[in-house]
């Protein structure tokens, strides 16, 4: 199984291109869409990691390249994200049951908050199998982080803005009831039903999205993303 991985910034991608060069087998880097897609192996396992930049047409243009040019079976998106169910703390990690993008808005033609026209439904559910996967993964991997934390399984919104108002955040916990909040993962989702392709979204909580007093994002979104980056990891090296 080819397996294609996505992040949105550099940092969430880190990690993933030093396993590669670490590999021992030669990277092979080609660019599509102004976009960098590096094609190795992780454990033996063949990948193709890219950073997709931030936002949902980056993240759903990125997925398509990777199922159309290079024949992925399935997708993992990692990253950061703004954490929304109760009791989540930052550090704190979501692997996806399903992607709903929050921002999208036809309901004055009588669809449902979210949803897309031509789709059944505003979500778009992750592949059970590789959510337990990565559930495996978080448990072999959490005993070697420094803060502890927890990984849940919940629904996983998306939108084209960094959520940090209180009243932003209220919306969309009232509209779709999410575990977290972020900026690609329901694009991915969407471009991967699409193409009949298995996806799973993978975050760790960077922030409260406004919940909190202070804006954390800037602490700890390099903590997050790596710690997402190791649980991909070792993701794919138990396929």
């Amino acid at each position: 199984m080819k397996i294609g991985i996505i992040g949105a910034e550099k940092q969430e991608v880190e990690l993933l291109y030093r396993e590669l060069e670490a590999s021992g087998k030669p990277v092979d880097v080609r660019r599509r869409a102004n976009l960098e897609f590096h094609q190795g192996f992780i454990d033996g396992k063949p990948v193709v990691v890219v950073c997709c930049g931030v936002g949902k047409v980056n993240a759903a243009l990125c997925a398509q390249v990777l199922i159309c040019d290079f024949g992925v079976d399935a997708i993992v998106n990692t990253g950061s994200a703004g954490g929304l169910a109760e009791g989540l703390n930052v550090l704190d990690m979501v692997v996806c049951t399903d992607a709903v993008q929050h921002d999208f808005d036809t309901t004055p033609f009588g669809y449902a908050a979210g949803q897309i026209p031509g789709t059944e439904s505003p979500f778009f559910k992750a592949d059970q199998s590789m959510r337990d996967k990565a559930l495996a993964a978080f448990s072999r991997v959490s005993p070697r982080f420094e803060t502890p934390s927890r990984m849940i399984p919940g629904r996983i919104a998306t939108g084209d803005a960094f959520i940090s108002n209180p009243a932003a955040r209220d919306r969309i916990v009232s509209h779709f009831s999410p575990a977290c909040v972020e900026m690609e993962g329901g694009a991915v989702a969407q471009a991967c039903v699409a193409n009949g392709t298995p996806f799973v979204i993978i975050r760790s909580i960077s922030d409260l999205a406004g919940h909190e007093a202070d804006m954390s994002y800037a602490d700890f979104s390099r903590q997050a993303s790596h710690r997402s980056a190791a649980v991909v990891i070792d993701f794919v090296k138990h396929q």
